[in-house]
């Protein structure tokens, strides 16, 4: 069975290419604009993983984020932005992301990071179901 990953990214050509990248790895993608509409999301769908932007409008992605790790927080977390927020990466890592890419997004690196990451959660859930 496909992972489920949400794609939370307000830049449409940037969730495109992530939902598309994502599809071709083998993951099942499901793509939210901002934080809010992220949350509604994981309030109605089992999600494997979180593949999140950090500079949303609505909400932003580290206000998603702490409310992840209020209400998920066993959910896997790459938050993604540009060079120039590198201090709120920084943030979103203290907040308890797991990982985080860069923008440009290397599509090399995002096959690499979530595949690792997403597929050890799962693998971590079949060992220790709740």
């Amino acid at each position: 069975m496909a992972l489920s990953i949400l794609v939370v990214e307000d830049e449409e050509d940037i969730s495109l290419m992530l939902q598309d990248r994502l599809m071709f790895l083998g993951f099942y993608v499901t793509v939210a604009r901002n934080g809010a509409e992220g949350i509604a999301i994981l309030e109605r769908m089992a999600i494997d993983g979180i593949l999140m932007d950090i500079q949303m409008p609505v909400m932003d992605g580290l206000t998603m984020l702490k409310h992840i790790q209020e209400q998920y927080p066993n959910i896997p977390v790459i938050a993604m932005s540009a060079e120039i927020n590198k201090e709120k990466l920084i943030q979103a890592i203290e907040l308890g992301a797991n990982d985080y890419l860069l923008k440009p997004i290397d599509v090399n690196l995002l096959a690499k990071k979530c595949t690792l990451i997403f597929s050890a959660y799962v693998d971590r859930q079949q060992l220790n179901p709740s």
